[in-house]
């Protein structure tokens, strides 16, 4: 945020500030996002209490289920088909009934937020008490124009505020308004755009003359509000805050009552109460919704508070972090009994107004502003567990609604790919700031960066659990009833583990770019590049971890065949080499699975060669890219010509029986075993390739680890061919050919491209770990290569020619963009049948 870079640049010219966001725009959208998904579950639960709603939804399900064309179905493949289609068309009359109930709910929940905001002036100017917005008590305050140009004693004090709204930049001035019985020292910033307005106390006067530093603390303090914007984000999260109350919790607790009192609504069918959520889980369900948004506002209005004052500390330096500090000692603490003044520390952390100690600590170290913390983690996930707790009925509403079927895996692979874009953006935008903050004051312990992923992680998977914790219901959709809390266990360490591999490269790029000056174009390319990257990934684990009771997750060992079980270590060659994992499977059918391993070493490599003001920057990371090029490629010649030797080392070791076994529909024949173990040996090719780079090259590990890699998958696709040539000349699996010739197939190249950089991962990961604690081993063992490297650091690099490693990241780029083109027939056919269920 401006107010968050001028804290850091010590800027004054009201210019924005780039570079480093802050907390209070991106604490504002969670709060939207808190109240979009509560209000969401609250609405689609709601829909249910109302007797007419239930009368006319089940009534439909009861008719629909009366026919005869749907009850009865043809017992052919044809007639399921039909019989699927005319339920979908004729449940749509009710599924529209529901998503008009949540879209009017939404619509008042808008409109009631826009008109409390509208009305925070009159509400402001007709009463305000010490802490507001606590409840007044409804009697006005004496307000009146300040300053004052009649009276002589006040027409200095007005010239001061205008050279201040001008050295601040605050455009046009602000009305001020003097309120005559307050006499504590503050100030209070209010009013819509272009008509913004400004309370000072008559306390605060009293300081231009006894001490001018406090009172133009407070004022830059007042008028940085208006600069920010913070305004319109503080009077907004209050009325978002009170809206989701009035519209959604109030109203749902209310129907949920009048359902226990009534006994329930006789519409509905036995069968379909216990998917209803019963009085004391409703209840608990809103308390627990409505605490969150309230704990996510207040994040928000603690957040503009602290950036205002390290705005204006930052407006006139050492003097004006003291006057602040004057100024908070100064607060009068008398009007509050001691039972208020307990629970007002005991609610201090996670009220509305930051503590004093809270206000001096960011004072002290403005770089606290951008550091996030893990609470804010927690909350982002919680938020997103929340969303995805009622996402399911929503997807099955839209797929009835604009395409006449039930939900199938391609709507879970939507609804995961907006969940996981919104995650991985938060994970992004918070190790951005992170690392930003850790220049300003390397004060970050090794414990932030695994919290991070942790946080988000953890929140995530206690929001999405929310179900199970205050509702007593069964969800059919989702079949968390029958996994239980046990698919906290079953899908947790998955999704921690890529949420940790995803924040290991934002690391990377982001202590690479953040030195070079780049901008705000750093930050939003790699944000951009973690979500398009990541999102899938996140949408796969969401597919796969609704499989009921079985685990998605456990690898599933090949076939052994028939002929030749008798042999161990080819039976266990077998098993091994034709393993499969759901979510490697799942994710080989998306476009974005080679375009997202591509672009996460394209973008940091484009971006450190790309001029900035980093002197010699790109020539540094040149001699990097050559190397993990020249290894990737060493190691994808290594590939063919274990390939080649393949069928003289079969033929040596297996008999013919089993060479010439080329397999049934339901047992596993020895050329399917051939080209399992070929891809085996290209994947462990990519694992040995990124275990040499990460001991060698000293920076930017997971960008050239993926470029070394992508280039030995790439060498090991095109002579798979040659390594097939060669059994079919030697007649490995049957006779000999006549005529001897490359098999080479466009289509096929492209899925074992592909093939072999989504399975390399599963080496390519534990490897670069090796590496790395290889290398950080031998530095700390081996001081004179500590020197040595020293001095390699110190040298200029040696002059280079650009046009090698720029020609193989362009081949690199073309073999990918045409993987994914040749293998897009192949994967619509795939699409259809997820769509169609």
């Amino acid at each position: 945020m401006t107010t968050a870079g001028k804290a850091f640049t010590g800027r004054r010219d009201g210019r924005r500030a780039s570079g480093v966001p802050g907390g209070t725009t991106s604490r504002f959208v969670l709060l939207i996002a808190a109240v979009t998904a509560g209000g969401l579950y609250v609405f689609l639960q709601a829909y249910f209490l109302v007797p007419q709603n239930a009368e006319f939804f089940f009534g439909t399900f009861s008719r629909c289920f009366g026919d005869p064309r749907i009850a009865l179905p043809e017992q052919t493949d044809h007639g399921y088909q039909e019989s699927r289609r005319l339920l979908a068309v004729c449940q749509q009359p009710a599924f529209v009934d529901q998503a008009q109930w949540v879209g009017i709910g939404f619509l008042l929940l808008c409109g009631m937020a826009s008109a409390c905001y509208l009305s925070h002036p009159w509400w402001v100017t007709r009463d305000r008490c010490e802490r507001f917005p606590a409840l007044p008590s409804l009697r006005s305050r004496e307000l009146r124009r300040f300053p004052s140009e009649d009276e002589p004693g006040e027409r200095e004090i007005a010239e001061y505020l205008d050279q201040l709204c001008r050295t601040v930049g605050v455009q046009p001035t602000p009305v001020w308004l003097l309120d005559v019985w307050a006499g504590s020292p503050n100030g209070l910033a209010f009013g819509v755009p272009r008509r913004r307005r400004v309370i000072i106390d008559t306390g605060l006067v009293k300081l231009f003359h006894t001490d001018r530093d406090v009172f133009r603390a407070v004022i830059l303090h007042e008028l940085a509000h208006l600069r920010s914007r913070d305004v319109d984000k503080t009077y907004l999260a209050f009325g978002i805050g009170w809206a989701f109350l009035i519209v959604a919790v109030l109203p749902f607790g209310a129907l949920s009552l009048h359902s226990a009192m009534s006994g329930g609504s006789p519409v509905v069918p036995q069968g379909a109460v216990r998917y209803l959520a019963d009085m004391p889980h409703a209840l608990g369900l809103a308390a627990a919704l409505t605490l969150l948004v309230h704990l996510v506002r207040n994040s928000v209005l603690r957040a503009r508070e602290v950036h205002a004052d390290a705005t204006a500390a930052a407006q006139i330096g050492h003097e004006g972090a003291a006057a602040i500090r004057r100024a908070l000692r100064d607060q009068p603490a008398s009007g509050r009994s001691s039972a208020r003044r307990a629970v007002a520390r005991l609610t201090g952390r996670l009220g509305y107004w930051p503590t004093p100690g809270m206000r001096d600590r960011v004072l002290r170290e403005p770089a606290l502003l951008t550091r996030p913390t893990v609470w804010e983690m927690l909350g982002a996930g919680v938020v997103a567990g929340v969303f995805t707790a009622s996402a399911d009925d929503l997807v099955g509403t839209l797929f009835r609604l604009l395409w006449g079927k039930l939900n199938t895996i391609a709507g879970d692979l939507t609804v995961g790919c907006a969940i996981g874009a919104g995650l991985t953006g938060v994970l992004a935008a918070a190790v951005w700031r992170t690392v930003a903050a850790s220049d300003q004051a390397p004060r970050s312990p090794w414990a932030t960066w695994p919290a991070l992923p942790a946080g988000v992680v953890g929140g995530f998977l206690a929001g999405a659990s929310l179900p199970l914790i205050t509702d007593g219901s069964e969800l059919p959709a989702t079949t968390l009833e029958v996994q239980g809390f046990a698919w906290l266990l079953r899908t947790g360490p998955v999704l921690l583990a890529g949420a940790v591999c995803v924040t290991v490269w934002l690391v990377s790029a982001a202590r690479a770019l953040l030195p070079r000056t780049l901008g705000r174009r750093a930050l939003y390319a790699v944000v951009a590049t973690s979500v398009v990257s990541f999102a899938p990934w996140f949408a796969v684990w969401y597919s796969v971890r609704r499989i009921g009771e079985i685990d998605g997750f456990q690898p599933v060992l090949g076939d052994a065949p028939d002929i030749g079980s008798s042999i161990g270590w080819y039976t266990a060659l077998s098993h091994w080499t034709g393993f499969t994992w759901q979510p490697l499977t799942v994710q080989g059918h998306l476009p974005s699975a080679l375009v997202g391993l591509m672009l996460l070493w394209l973008v940091p490599l484009v971006l450190f060669l790309a001029p900035g003001n980093a002197s010699g920057a790109g020539a540094d990371v040149r001699p990097r890219i050559r190397t993990a090029l020249l290894v990737g490629l060493a190691g994808g010649i290594s590939v063919v010509g274990a390939g080649a030797a393949m069928p003289f080392l079969a033929r040596t070791a297996l008999p013919p029986a089993v060479l010439h076994y080329s397999g049934t529909q339901y047992d596993t024949g020895f050329p399917a075993v051939y080209w399992h173990t070929y891809i085996a040996l290209a994947c462990l090719a990519q694992g040995a390739v990124a275990l040499v780079i990460a001991a060698v090259v000293p920076r930017h590990r997971p960008a050239l680890v993926l470029a070394g890699t992508a280039v030995t998958a790439l060498a090991a696709a095109l002579g798979r061919a040659s390594a097939f040539a060669v059994a079919d000349c030697t007649g490995l699996f049957g006779p000999a050919a006549h005529r001897c010739s490359v098999p080479f197939v466009p289509e096929v190249l492209a899925g074992d491209l592909r093939t072999i950089a989504l399975r390399g991962l599963l080496a390519v990961i534990p490897a670069t770990l090796l590496g790395v604690g290889a290398r950080a081993i031998a530095r700390s063992r081996t001081s004179t290569r500590r020197d040595a490297d020293t001095a390699v650091r110190s040298r200029k690099p040696a002059p280079s020619r650009a046009w090698g490693p720029s020609t193989a990241l362009v081949v690199l780029v073309a073999a990918g963009i045409a993987s994914v083109a040749l293998t897009f027939p192949g994967d619509q056919y795939v699409w259809e049948i997820w769509l169609s269920g």
